[in-house]
Protein backbone atom coordinates (compact mmCIF):
# COMPACT_ATOMS: atom_id res chain seq x y z
CA UNK A 1 0.00 0.00 0.00
CA UNK A 2 1.31 3.64 -0.84
CA UNK A 3 1.79 6.07 1.74
CA UNK A 4 1.21 9.66 1.29
CA UNK A 5 4.33 12.50 2.20
CA UNK A 6 3.96 14.55 5.07
CA UNK A 7 4.93 17.67 3.73
CA UNK A 8 2.00 18.17 1.31
CA UNK A 9 -0.69 17.15 4.11
CA UNK A 10 -1.23 20.95 5.59
CA UNK A 11 -3.10 23.22 2.92
CA UNK A 12 -1.37 26.39 3.12
CA UNK A 13 2.21 24.97 2.86
CA UNK A 14 0.92 22.74 -0.04
CA UNK A 15 -0.20 25.99 -2.23
CA UNK A 16 3.20 27.71 -1.64
CA UNK A 17 5.35 25.03 -1.80
CA UNK A 18 3.66 23.80 -5.15
CA UNK A 19 3.78 27.54 -6.69
CA UNK A 20 7.65 27.33 -5.75
CA UNK A 21 8.29 23.97 -7.16
CA UNK A 22 6.55 25.41 -10.70
CA UNK A 23 8.47 28.40 -10.56
CA UNK A 24 12.25 26.68 -9.67
CA UNK A 25 11.12 23.68 -12.20
CA UNK A 26 11.49 21.36 -9.42
CA UNK A 27 10.17 18.54 -11.42
CA UNK A 28 10.93 16.08 -8.07
CA UNK A 29 8.76 18.31 -5.68
CA UNK A 30 6.04 18.16 -8.13
CA UNK A 31 6.09 14.53 -8.69
CA UNK A 32 5.63 14.69 -4.86
CA UNK A 33 2.55 16.48 -4.94
CA UNK A 34 1.16 14.51 -7.60
CA UNK A 35 1.93 11.15 -5.84
CA UNK A 36 0.15 12.61 -1.96
CA UNK A 37 -2.89 13.75 -4.15
CA UNK A 38 -3.27 10.64 -5.98
CA UNK A 39 -2.70 8.68 -2.39
CA UNK A 40 -5.13 11.15 -0.94
CA UNK A 41 -7.51 12.01 -3.04
CA UNK A 42 -7.62 10.02 -6.21
CA UNK A 43 -10.28 7.61 -6.93
CA UNK A 44 -8.02 4.53 -5.59
CA UNK A 45 -6.09 6.38 -3.02
CA UNK A 46 -3.46 4.18 -1.37
CA UNK A 47 -4.78 1.02 -3.37
CA UNK A 48 -3.42 2.90 -6.38
CA UNK A 49 -0.81 0.53 -8.15
CA UNK A 50 2.34 0.87 -8.49
CA UNK A 51 2.31 0.25 -12.35
CA UNK A 52 -0.17 3.13 -12.25
CA UNK A 53 2.03 5.66 -10.44
CA UNK A 54 5.13 4.77 -12.59
CA UNK A 55 3.01 5.36 -15.80
CA UNK A 56 2.06 8.42 -14.47
CA UNK A 57 4.83 10.07 -13.12
CA UNK A 58 6.32 9.38 -16.57
CA UNK A 59 4.19 11.10 -18.22
CA UNK A 60 4.20 14.48 -15.97
CA UNK A 61 8.17 14.07 -16.50
CA UNK A 62 7.05 14.19 -20.22
CA UNK A 63 5.13 17.26 -19.80
CA UNK A 64 7.19 18.99 -18.08
CA UNK A 65 10.53 18.26 -21.07
CA UNK A 66 8.25 19.64 -22.93
CA UNK A 67 6.82 22.68 -21.33
CA UNK A 68 9.92 23.57 -19.96
CA UNK A 69 11.74 23.27 -23.53
CA UNK A 70 13.69 26.35 -25.25
CA UNK A 71 10.87 26.08 -27.97
CA UNK A 72 7.59 26.57 -24.69
CA UNK A 73 8.86 27.77 -22.07
CA UNK A 74 5.54 27.37 -20.81
CA UNK A 75 4.19 28.64 -17.31
CA UNK A 76 2.75 25.27 -16.61
CA UNK A 77 0.39 27.41 -14.08
CA UNK A 78 -0.58 29.36 -16.86
CA UNK A 79 -1.50 26.60 -18.79
CA UNK A 80 -4.77 26.58 -21.14
CA UNK A 81 -6.61 23.42 -23.33
CA UNK A 82 -4.77 25.22 -26.22
CA UNK A 83 -1.56 24.48 -24.61
CA UNK A 84 -2.72 20.52 -23.82
CA UNK A 85 -3.52 20.25 -26.84
CA UNK A 86 -0.42 21.54 -28.90
CA UNK A 87 1.55 18.51 -26.24
CA UNK A 88 -1.08 16.20 -27.44
CA UNK A 89 -0.36 16.94 -31.08
CA UNK A 90 3.04 17.02 -30.10
CA UNK A 91 3.18 13.59 -28.96
CA UNK A 92 1.02 11.98 -31.80
CA UNK A 93 3.44 13.73 -34.61
CA UNK A 94 7.05 13.69 -32.60
CA UNK A 95 6.35 10.63 -29.86
CA UNK A 96 7.75 11.26 -26.18
CA UNK A 97 10.35 13.89 -24.84
CA UNK A 98 12.66 12.56 -22.71
CA UNK A 99 15.74 11.00 -23.88
CA UNK A 100 17.06 7.46 -24.63
CA UNK A 101 14.61 4.52 -25.74
CA UNK A 102 11.47 6.67 -23.92
CA UNK A 103 11.74 9.09 -27.07
CA UNK A 104 9.71 6.93 -29.55
CA UNK A 105 6.46 6.96 -31.30
CA UNK A 106 3.83 6.40 -28.81
CA UNK A 107 0.54 4.59 -29.84
CA UNK A 108 -3.09 6.31 -29.24
CA UNK A 109 -3.15 4.12 -25.95
CA UNK A 110 -0.01 5.04 -24.79
CA UNK A 111 -1.14 8.89 -25.34
CA UNK A 112 -4.34 8.27 -23.43
CA UNK A 113 -1.79 7.39 -20.78
CA UNK A 114 0.22 10.26 -20.75
CA UNK A 115 -3.01 12.49 -21.14
CA UNK A 116 -4.25 10.67 -17.96
CA UNK A 117 -1.39 11.59 -15.99
CA UNK A 118 -1.03 15.01 -16.70
CA UNK A 119 -4.81 15.38 -15.81
CA UNK A 120 -3.95 13.67 -12.66
CA UNK A 121 -1.29 16.78 -12.43
CA UNK A 122 -3.26 19.52 -12.82
CA UNK A 123 -6.45 17.71 -10.62
CA UNK A 124 -3.02 17.69 -8.05
CA UNK A 125 -2.24 21.36 -8.51
CA UNK A 126 -5.79 22.29 -8.12
CA UNK A 127 -5.92 20.36 -5.09
CA UNK A 128 -3.14 22.65 -4.23
CA UNK A 129 -4.99 25.84 -4.95
CA UNK A 130 -2.20 26.82 -7.64
CA UNK A 131 -3.67 25.63 -11.15
CA UNK A 132 -6.92 25.19 -12.90
CA UNK A 133 -7.51 22.05 -14.67
CA UNK A 134 -7.65 22.27 -18.30
CA UNK A 135 -10.85 20.75 -20.11
CA UNK A 136 -8.95 18.67 -22.87
CA UNK A 137 -10.25 15.17 -23.94
CA UNK A 138 -7.92 12.11 -24.96
CA UNK A 139 -7.52 11.52 -29.00
CA UNK A 140 -9.90 8.49 -30.01
CA UNK A 141 -7.74 5.10 -30.72
CA UNK A 142 -9.28 4.03 -34.23
CA UNK A 143 -7.95 0.53 -33.22
CA UNK A 144 -10.81 -1.37 -31.64
CA UNK A 145 -9.91 -2.75 -27.69
CA UNK A 146 -10.27 -6.52 -29.22
CA UNK A 147 -7.01 -5.37 -31.91
CA UNK A 148 -5.05 -3.83 -29.50
CA UNK A 149 -3.83 -6.46 -27.50
CA UNK A 150 -5.08 -9.63 -29.13
CA UNK A 151 -5.49 -13.08 -26.90
CA UNK A 152 -2.49 -15.55 -28.05
CA UNK A 153 -3.55 -18.41 -30.56
CA UNK A 154 -3.66 -22.04 -29.07
CA UNK A 155 -1.10 -22.91 -31.75
CA UNK A 156 1.37 -20.49 -30.54
CA UNK A 157 0.59 -21.03 -26.58
CA UNK A 158 1.18 -24.29 -27.13
CA UNK A 159 4.72 -23.28 -28.89
CA UNK A 160 5.26 -21.13 -25.48
CA UNK A 161 5.14 -24.01 -23.29
CA UNK A 162 6.84 -26.24 -24.59
CA UNK A 163 9.67 -23.78 -25.05
CA UNK A 164 9.48 -23.92 -21.13
CA UNK A 165 9.31 -27.00 -20.67
CA UNK A 166 12.44 -28.97 -19.30
CA UNK A 167 14.72 -28.96 -16.02
CA UNK A 168 15.73 -25.64 -16.65
CA UNK A 169 14.65 -24.08 -12.82
CA UNK A 170 14.05 -20.17 -14.84
CA UNK A 171 12.17 -22.07 -17.59
CA UNK A 172 9.70 -23.89 -15.02
CA UNK A 173 9.12 -20.80 -12.29
CA UNK A 174 8.36 -18.46 -15.90
CA UNK A 175 5.87 -21.21 -17.65
CA UNK A 176 4.20 -21.25 -13.95
CA UNK A 177 3.81 -17.34 -14.37
CA UNK A 178 2.56 -17.88 -17.88
CA UNK A 179 0.27 -20.23 -16.98
CA UNK A 180 -1.29 -17.95 -14.12
CA UNK A 181 -1.78 -15.37 -16.31
CA UNK A 182 -3.22 -17.99 -19.69
CA UNK A 183 -5.15 -20.41 -17.81
CA UNK A 184 -6.15 -18.86 -13.90
CA UNK A 185 -6.61 -15.08 -15.83
CA UNK A 186 -4.06 -13.42 -13.24
CA UNK A 187 -2.97 -10.13 -13.55
CA UNK A 188 0.75 -9.17 -13.94
CA UNK A 189 0.71 -7.52 -10.36
CA UNK A 190 -1.18 -10.06 -9.22
CA UNK A 191 1.14 -13.02 -9.72
CA UNK A 192 4.38 -11.09 -8.42
CA UNK A 193 2.10 -10.27 -5.29
CA UNK A 194 1.15 -13.83 -4.78
CA UNK A 195 2.04 -15.51 -1.49
CA UNK A 196 2.45 -18.74 -0.99
CA UNK A 197 0.09 -18.75 1.69
CA UNK A 198 -2.05 -17.70 -0.98
CA UNK A 199 -2.59 -21.33 -2.30
CA UNK A 200 -4.87 -23.72 -1.28
CA UNK A 201 -4.18 -26.59 -3.33
CA UNK A 202 -6.27 -29.11 -2.10
CA UNK A 203 -9.26 -27.25 -2.65
CA UNK A 204 -7.68 -26.25 -5.95
CA UNK A 205 -7.82 -22.30 -5.24
CA UNK A 206 -5.51 -19.34 -4.82
CA UNK A 207 -6.64 -16.41 -3.19
CA UNK A 208 -6.28 -12.98 -4.69
CA UNK A 209 -5.49 -10.28 -1.78
CA UNK A 210 -5.19 -7.47 -3.31
CA UNK A 211 -6.39 -7.40 -7.31
CA UNK A 212 -7.72 -4.02 -9.12
CA UNK A 213 -8.85 -1.40 -7.15
CA UNK A 214 -8.23 -3.33 -3.97
CA UNK A 215 -10.34 -6.30 -4.73
CA UNK A 216 -9.95 -9.68 -2.88
CA UNK A 217 -11.07 -12.42 -4.98
CA UNK A 218 -10.90 -16.84 -4.97
CA UNK A 219 -9.39 -18.06 -8.34
CA UNK A 220 -10.28 -22.10 -9.29
CA UNK A 221 -7.52 -23.90 -10.35
CA UNK A 222 -7.34 -26.80 -13.17
CA UNK A 223 -5.66 -30.05 -11.92
CA UNK A 224 -2.90 -29.83 -14.47
CA UNK A 225 -2.08 -25.96 -13.13
CA UNK A 226 -2.05 -27.16 -9.51
CA UNK A 227 0.49 -30.06 -10.46
CA UNK A 228 2.51 -26.82 -12.26
CA UNK A 229 2.35 -25.03 -8.70
CA UNK A 230 3.06 -27.91 -6.73
CA UNK A 231 6.64 -28.86 -8.72
CA UNK A 232 7.39 -25.37 -8.55
CA UNK A 233 7.09 -25.12 -4.76
CA UNK A 234 9.29 -28.14 -4.49
CA UNK A 235 11.94 -26.71 -6.86
CA UNK A 236 11.82 -23.01 -4.98
CA UNK A 237 12.84 -24.69 -1.75
CA UNK A 238 16.30 -25.12 -3.07
CA UNK A 239 16.49 -21.18 -3.73
CA UNK A 240 14.39 -18.82 -1.53
CA UNK A 241 15.85 -17.07 0.62
CA UNK A 242 15.01 -17.27 4.80
CA UNK A 243 11.61 -15.84 5.29
CA UNK A 244 10.54 -15.37 1.32
CA UNK A 245 6.75 -16.18 0.81
CA UNK A 246 6.39 -14.76 -2.74
CA UNK A 247 5.65 -17.58 -4.81
CA UNK A 248 7.89 -16.22 -7.93
CA UNK A 249 11.18 -15.55 -6.83
CA UNK A 250 14.30 -14.52 -8.79
CA UNK A 251 17.23 -17.36 -9.44
CA UNK A 252 20.29 -15.02 -9.63
CA UNK A 253 21.57 -11.84 -9.03
CA UNK A 254 23.64 -10.67 -5.91
CA UNK A 255 20.83 -9.17 -3.84
CA UNK A 256 17.90 -10.06 -5.69
CA UNK A 257 18.24 -13.89 -5.33
CA UNK A 258 15.82 -15.54 -3.36
CA UNK A 259 13.78 -12.42 -3.42
CA UNK A 260 10.39 -11.75 -4.79
CA UNK A 261 10.66 -10.34 -8.45
CA UNK A 262 9.14 -7.49 -9.75
CA UNK A 263 6.65 -6.90 -12.46
CA UNK A 264 9.41 -4.92 -14.59
CA UNK A 265 11.66 -8.13 -14.42
CA UNK A 266 9.35 -10.40 -15.12
CA UNK A 267 7.82 -8.77 -18.46
CA UNK A 268 11.25 -8.22 -19.56
CA UNK A 269 11.81 -12.42 -19.05
CA UNK A 270 8.55 -12.79 -21.03
CA UNK A 271 9.10 -10.37 -23.86
CA UNK A 272 12.86 -12.31 -24.30
CA UNK A 273 10.94 -15.77 -25.17
CA UNK A 274 8.93 -14.53 -27.23
CA UNK A 275 11.54 -12.73 -29.51
CA UNK A 276 12.99 -16.19 -29.16
CA UNK A 277 9.96 -17.71 -30.57
CA UNK A 278 9.87 -15.11 -33.22
CA UNK A 279 6.47 -13.96 -32.06
CA UNK A 280 5.22 -10.66 -33.33
CA UNK A 281 5.09 -7.86 -31.81
CA UNK A 282 1.17 -7.62 -31.71
CA UNK A 283 1.46 -10.88 -28.55
CA UNK A 284 3.91 -9.24 -26.73
CA UNK A 285 3.70 -8.12 -23.48
CA UNK A 286 2.20 -9.51 -20.49
CA UNK A 287 -1.34 -8.66 -20.41
CA UNK A 288 -1.95 -10.53 -23.54
CA UNK A 289 -1.65 -13.38 -21.25
CA UNK A 290 -5.15 -12.64 -19.10
CA UNK A 291 -6.94 -11.94 -22.44
CA UNK A 292 -5.58 -15.27 -23.52
CA UNK A 293 -6.99 -16.69 -20.38
CA UNK A 294 -10.27 -14.58 -20.82
CA UNK A 295 -11.21 -15.62 -24.53
CA UNK A 296 -10.54 -19.50 -23.38
CA UNK A 297 -12.47 -18.88 -20.85
CA UNK A 298 -15.39 -17.26 -22.67
CA UNK A 299 -14.99 -20.44 -25.52
CA UNK A 300 -15.41 -23.17 -23.40
CA UNK A 301 -18.28 -21.57 -21.40
CA UNK A 302 -19.34 -19.27 -23.59
CA UNK A 303 -20.94 -17.61 -20.59
CA UNK A 304 -19.92 -14.19 -20.27
CA UNK A 305 -20.81 -14.07 -16.30
CA UNK A 306 -18.80 -17.00 -15.41
CA UNK A 307 -16.04 -15.38 -17.59
CA UNK A 308 -16.42 -11.99 -15.38
CA UNK A 309 -16.57 -14.09 -11.83
CA UNK A 310 -12.78 -15.71 -12.70
CA UNK A 311 -11.09 -12.81 -14.01
CA UNK A 312 -12.48 -10.62 -11.62
CA UNK A 313 -14.50 -7.66 -13.56
CA UNK A 314 -17.13 -6.10 -11.67
CA UNK A 315 -18.66 -5.20 -14.90
CA UNK A 316 -19.96 -8.21 -17.17
CA UNK A 317 -19.78 -6.17 -20.02
CA UNK A 318 -16.11 -5.89 -19.51
CA UNK A 319 -15.69 -9.40 -20.36
CA UNK A 320 -17.77 -8.97 -23.33
CA UNK A 321 -14.54 -8.29 -25.58
CA UNK A 322 -13.22 -12.21 -25.01
CA UNK A 323 -16.44 -12.94 -27.38
CA UNK A 324 -14.81 -10.88 -30.09
CA UNK A 325 -11.14 -12.16 -29.49
CA UNK A 326 -12.22 -15.30 -30.12
CA UNK A 327 -10.53 -15.62 -33.75
CA UNK A 328 -10.95 -19.10 -34.24
CA UNK A 329 -14.57 -18.97 -34.07
CA UNK A 330 -14.12 -16.99 -36.23
CA UNK A 331 -11.57 -19.23 -38.89
CA UNK A 332 -14.56 -22.02 -37.94
CA UNK A 333 -17.38 -19.75 -39.68
CA UNK A 334 -14.99 -18.34 -42.41
CA UNK A 335 -13.87 -22.00 -43.50
CA UNK A 336 -17.38 -23.31 -43.43
CA UNK A 337 -18.08 -20.49 -46.57
CA UNK A 338 -15.96 -23.71 -48.51
CA UNK A 339 -17.79 -26.61 -48.03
Amino acid sequence: MLVPLANWHNPSKRRLEAIRAAHERNQAGLLELLEAYLILKGRKRATLSRRTLENYRLAVRDYLAWAWSDTQSLDILKATADDLDRYIAHLQVHGGNLNNSERRHLKPGSIATYVAGVRAFYRALEWANAATLPQVPSPSDPTPPEERRPALPDSLYKKLLQHLSGPNPHNTRDRLAVRLMAEAGLRISEVINLQVDDLSLNERLLVVRAGKGGKQRSVPLSKALVQEIEGWLRLRLAYVAAGERSLLINLGGRKANGRAMTDKSLRKILNRHYRDLGFPERYYGAHMLRHTAGTRFYKLSRDLHATARILGHANVNTSAIYAKMDLEGLFGVVDKLDD
